[in-house]
């Protein structure tokens, strides 16, 4: 048995999977691919006006930045939250849920975009505490199917991360470090993900305006602004176009930014919070109605 024992780590320890392939992503048959694919799971609606009575914009944001924050704390890869957010929205095109329902529907969207896009799947048994079983594991296994069916099973969506690799080596950035500006970007992308104007927007633009918003404090003017001629001409937009979405872009960032450092500075004596470590266990969320918006995951109760 001891010569049957294999000691090579499994692909989904910490680190990177696979590499880079340069000639994959220089290859421009792959981006005018991905360019031709993306319209077909793109929301098509916005489903605040047309589809849902009982949902508001602020609510996408909680749950989305929930998910996002149980993928960061769970080390996914990137692209888990990005399609968990496509199939969430896409549903949400599809069917008519409660408000009490959305952070079922999220943990749903993270279990099936982990099962797709990393080889450790988030566990069922994981996404209920991270709920405080608000929510029950049958009924995360129950709206697994619900979901799949709503969507007939098209579950590889094409998001903005799938461009980013695309673009980046497309333009070589001078006095800057090629890993600080895809750090950067995607950060950036992360965020413009959870924001519900962002929704319909197509992914390639979003990516586009995500890195260049992101590079545009790294290098200078020039630069940058050649950067975003050469993004937009790479996936047919008219760069021009584009520079409303950056600034845009920047102003969200800017608010989470401010968000972050009030909720850092007011949480500084308390532990983080991990499945192992359950002295201060998740809250279960819960939407208000009135001109308040709640802000952070932890103030909020389903």
């Amino acid at each position: 048995m001891e010569d049957l024992y294999c000691s090579e780590a499994p692909a989904c320890s910490e680190g990177p999977i696979a590499l880079q392939d340069n000639t994959l992503l220089e290859d421009s048959r792959i981006l005018n691919n991905l360019l031709q694919l993306q319209p077909f799971t793109i929301p098509p609606q916005n489903y605040f006006k047309h589809i849902q009575n009982d949902i508001q914009p602020y609510m996408r944001k909680v749950v989305t930045k929930w998910m996002f924050d149980v993928c960061e704390e769970q080390a996914c890869e990137e692209q888990v939250f990005a399609v968990a957010a496509n199939l969430f929205d896409r549903f949400l095109c599809a069917c008519v849920v409660q408000r009490t329902q959305l952070q079922l529907l999220g943990a749903v969207c993270l279990l099936l975009a982990s099962k797709l896009r990393q080889c450790r799947p988030l566990s069922v048994e994981l996404l209920a505490y991270y709920t405080d079983y608000s929510v029950t594991q049958q009924e995360i296994r129950s709206w697994e199917l619900l979901l799949v069916s709503k969507l007939g099973w098209d579950l590889a969506p094409i998001t903005a991360f799938d461009f980013v690799d695309h673009l980046l080596c497309r333009v070589p950035f001078i006095g800057c470090d090629p890993a600080i500006a895809r750090k950067h970007a995607t950060t950036f992308l992360a965020v413009a993900v959870t924001e519900p104007d962002f929704v319909q927007v197509e992914p390639s633009a979003l990516a586009v305006a995500s890195i260049t918003s992101a590079v545009r404090g790294l290098i200078p003017l020039p630069e940058w602004t050649a950067a975003l001629s050469t993004f937009a001409t790479a996936v047919n937009l008219d760069a021009h176009a584009l520079h409303a979405l950056v600034d845009q872009i920047d102003l969200v960032v800017e608010r989470e930014a401010m968000s972050v450092q009030t909720t850092v500075s007011s949480q500084q004596a308390q532990q983080p919070l991990t499945p192992t470590n359950k002295q201060q266990a998740p809250e279960p969320m819960e939407f208000f109605d009135g001109n308040k918006t709640p802000t952070e995951v932890t103030d909020i109760h389903f």
